[in-house]
């Protein structure tokens, strides 16, 4: 049941970033309320004044992308040019010290 929410959620935000809401302002289902106060409380989308619609956050558009990958995908991490990263030194060789 909760994939079958989950899956809901996924839809409803895609619907959002299309067309601005969950379901267009006629349809007054408790079904589309309830998707919509739990988007906003989960901070997946708020309302932007200047759009006069619903925009996703920055959550909500990684929860998307997060279920259109398949489950346990390694995700590459890119090397930036110019940009120094801090080696960690495994916890093994610490206590080998």
């Amino acid at each position: 049941m909760i994939d079958a929410l989950e899956k809901r959620l996924i839809e409803a935000l895609k619907t959002v970033d299309a067309q601005g809401d969950v379901a267009p302002a006629h349809v007054n289902d408790p079904m589309t309320m309830v998707l919509r106060a739990n988007a906003i409380q989960a901070n997946l989308m708020r309302w932007d004044d200047a759009r006069g619609r619903y925009v996703l956050t920055g959550t909500g558009r990684r929860r998307i992308s997060a279920r259109a990958r398949a489950p346990g995908t390694v995700v590459p991490f890119r090397k930036r040019d110019g940009i120094r990263t801090l080696r960690r030194t495994p916890a093994s060789a610490i206590l080998k010290e």
